[in-house]
């Protein structure tokens, strides 16, 4: 048994534990708040069970200075200790429930790994199965073995017989080098052949040259537009006009006004303004038609610039160059000429046809309500465009003349199927790689190792048939015994069709029965929906439990379990110390960590024995710069009532015991108002303060109850009067700095109890 802890330091809040002078009982219970080191208390114990040091370097102290370090005694005084990363020696008799064991075996929140399954399985064959699982893994072993040698082979012939499949080369008839070579250089020139043909024929082509486009009559449209009725200078006129009227609303109001304007006669007066020069600036003005012909005149000219800029020119340039690179890549099979392109001579032709065209927009800009540009002019410059389009019509006649040619060349390539050369180039090489020493002898040895794999095969599936009929026989008794606990838990469901199997290892396999349906693990309904938190621990800590429990050396074991009761109702509750009382009377030792101390009370009274000493109960506790350290614990004192505090304190302070005397002095009233409600359950109001309370007391009926304590108030007030000045509702500002004389204090505590003893005066 771990008789122990001498020290702990350096892992989690376990900072500095020092346990030398805490002997450990046949049952040893511990408290510690959440929070305080259980889980890790756990861990050091599963470290030393399983030899596994890495969850102690994990859960190293995040700001200590110590290395993880720890030293256990266990029976006789021997020590084992974990240093340098590593325990002196594992101890394999503990057995640890834990949220580690759930979370390695059972589950991980709401899915269950094919990991969890495989360790289940070997937890919960324990020792029934070992020989019959030694023998399985032996012929596993050996199968695999084989297996292995097989595959070395294989790889080794693998660099001879690449390009074709291991059966083929094998079947392959030798073949001398003298005989194959021959054909072999042969079918490389036709492939050289083929493979050139072919990319020939992904060579670029060269393509035709875009032609530029210029709509010649959509620029003579503009410059021919003209409007009749439109006065010259017309915005000079308006603006002067509105400039003189000093109003900026009056612009609108005269082009609100056009509607009404016949063109003849004034619309207010009627007098003739056919004549008017300054109406028809306003016509002018406000005239649609003469603001889209400005605008269509301000655009002209840098249209006319974009169409016949020396850009245009060397953009049909660089497409020619681009024609000639596709051309030249045929130069070597196809003779011809390269295509020119005349681009000096088209910039000057474009440059003619841009400055005629220039001088028609500028006359347009200058005159914009005549019409400008005759028939004759727009032929002319359709010539001229003419002539720059000849230039790449001509180079694009030498580009297609070219483009036949090449076509031509391609249409006679003939091609040969290159794969089936290829194939018949390998089954020669192939061939003559088959008839070497070697090879023989590496294809000798995979057969002989083909066979010995068999043979090992074979052998695995003899064992495993054997280690299936004890798993069998093992599981079904184990599903009866976790059932048979799920039950006595109250749980709703149960263990079904538990059964194992070999799918990637040795893993268990089981479902889940829940008011009449079956789930499995993987499935829907899922495992991670179907069970609450509570039923998800609670069957881990059956599968514990049962394991545990049927474990034949079980009186040699040290069984640790922290937090049995997490998530629980209190009939699991109940239920859990029935089992802990019962592992208890067979394990060699119980160690149970939990963070409810009434749990922990609870847990000591039914696992203590009588005419034996009481159980003793360590904590996890609070210390220096928020680490933990091993004490002792005093379970009843931490679970009891404040009623029962406060008796305690004045009790033992009246018997002589030492106690801060304001804190018995603070105790005094709190333990008669506790006294009053004890005595009259539900009739003393809760809210009411000491002093009401004594004075309802006064003033109820002859019938009612409360009557009865008439005869205690003045005995009550005067002790009140003594007692109220220590508190903060009764006496503020002065009650902790008020003196407390010991006499004094100690006649009223005896007159307090005194009162609640007798219920009289």
């Amino acid at each position: 048994m771990l008789e122990r802890i001498e020290w702990i330091r350096g892992i989690g809040l376990l900072h500095d534990v020092d346990g030398r002078a805490l002997k450990f009982s046949n049952t040893q219970l511990i408290y510690a708040d959440n929070g305080r080191g259980k889980s890790t208390f756990a861990s050091v114990l599963r470290s030393v069970a399983t030899g596994d040091a890495s969850a102690l370097l994990e859960r190293k102290t995040i700001d200590g200075t110590i290395a993880p370090d720890a030293s256990l005694t266990f029976g006789s005084g021997h020590k084992v200790i974990f240093t340098k990363g590593k325990w002196s020696e594992q101890r394999p008799e503990l057995l640890v429930f834990d949220a580690e064991f759930i979370e390695k075996n059972v589950h991980s929140g709401g899915v269950v790994t094919p990991g969890q399954r495989k360790n289940l399985l070997q937890f919960a064959l324990g020792a029934s199965a070992v020989k019959a699982r030694a023998i399985e893994e032996k012929a596993t072993k050996e199968s695999s073995e084989a297996n292995a040698a097989v595959a070395r082979i294989t790889a080794q012939l693998a660099g001879y017989h690449q390009g074709m499949l291991l059966p083929a080369f094998q079947k392959l008839a030798p073949t001398a080098d003298a005989i194959a070579q021959p054909q072999i250089d042969n079918l490389r020139k036709r492939v050289q052949v083929a493979q050139n043909i072919d990319a020939v024929l992904l060579r670029s082509l060269p393509e035709e040259i875009p032609e530029p486009s210029f709509d010649l009559d959509a620029l003579f449209n503009i410059l021919n537009l003209s409007l009749k009725d439109v006065e010259e200078n017309a915005e000079q006129k308006v603006s002067a006009r509105i400039a003189k009227a000093g109003n900026p609303t009056i612009e609108r109001w005269v082009s609100e006004g056009q509607v009404f304007d016949d063109g003849s006669v004034c619309p207010y007066c009627e007098q003739d303004t056919t004549g008017v020069e300054l109406v028809r600036a306003y016509r002018t003005h406000f005239n649609k038609e003469y603001e889209q012909l400005k605008s269509s005149v301000s655009v002209l000219e840098r249209g006319v610039l974009a169409r016949t800029s020396d850009a245009v020119v060397d953009k049909l340039g660089l497409g020619t160059a681009h024609a000639c690179a596709a051309i030249g890549l045929w130069a070597v099979e196809v003779q011809f000429d390269s295509p020119v392109f005349a681009i000096e001579k088209a910039k000057a032709d474009i440059a003619v046809l841009r400055e005629t065209l220039l001088s028609l927009v500028q006359t347009k800009l200058n005159k914009p309500l005549e019409p400008i540009g005759d028939d004759s002019e727009k032929t002319q410059c359709k010539l001229q465009w003419g002539t720059v389009l000849q230039h790449i019509q001509d180079t694009n006649a030498q580009i297609c003349h070219a483009r036949l040619l090449i076509d031509a060349y391609r249409q006679g390539l003939k091609s040969e199927n290159i794969g089936t050369m290829n194939q018949e180039v390998l089954r020669l090489q192939l061939g003559v790689t088959r008839g070497k020493t070697e090879v023989s002898e590496l294809l000798t040895s995979l057969a002989t190792a083909k066979k010995k794999s068999q043979e090992a095969e074979a052998q695995k599936k003899t064992a495993r048939a054997t280690l299936n009929d004890q798993m069998t026989t093992t599981l079904t008794v184990f599903q009866t015994s976790i059932n048979r606990i799920l039950k006595k838990f109250g749980a709703s469901f149960s263990i079904e069709k538990m059964d194992s199997n070999f799918r990637g290892g040795l893993r268990s396999e089981y479902g889940l029965s829940l008011r009449g349906m079956s789930i499995t693990l993987d499935g829907t309904p899922k495992f991670a929906t179907a069970l609450s938190e509570g039923d998800k621990r609670t069957l881990a800590f059956a599968f514990f439990v049962a394991t545990v429990s049927s474990d034949p050396d079980l009186k040699n074991k040290v069984v640790v379990i922290d937090d049995p009761m997490c998530s629980l109702d209190a009939n699991r509750k109940t239920q859990t110390k029935e089992v802990l009382k019962v592992i208890s009377s067979r394990a060699e030792q119980l160690i149970v960590l939990a963070h409810d101390p009434f749990f922990v009370r609870d847990l000591k009274e039914a696992l203590s024995q009588k005419g034996a000493p009481a159980l003793q109960v360590l904590q996890l506790q609070h210390s220096a710069d928020g680490y933990s350290q091993l004490a002792r614990f005093n379970v009843e004192q931490e679970c009891e009532s404040p009623f029962f505090r406060h008796h305690r304190l004045l009790m033992e302070f009246c018997s002589g015991t030492a106690h801060d005397s304001r804190s018995v002095a603070k105790a005094i009233r709190p333990f008669l108002e506790g006294y009053l409600h004890r005595r009259f359950p539900g009739l003393v109001p809760r809210d009411l303060m000491f002093g009401g309370v004594l004075m309802l007391i006064g003033t109820v009926g002859a019938t009612d109850p409360l009557s009865y304590a008439n005869p205690l108030v003045e005995e009550l007030q005067d002790i009140n009067s003594y007692a109220g000045q220590f508190h903060h509702d009764t006496n503020p500002g002065v009650c902790e700095t008020l003196p407390v004389i010991t006499s004094e204090l100690l006649a009223y505590s005896q007159r307090a109890l005194t009162l609640v003893y007798r219920g009289t005066v």
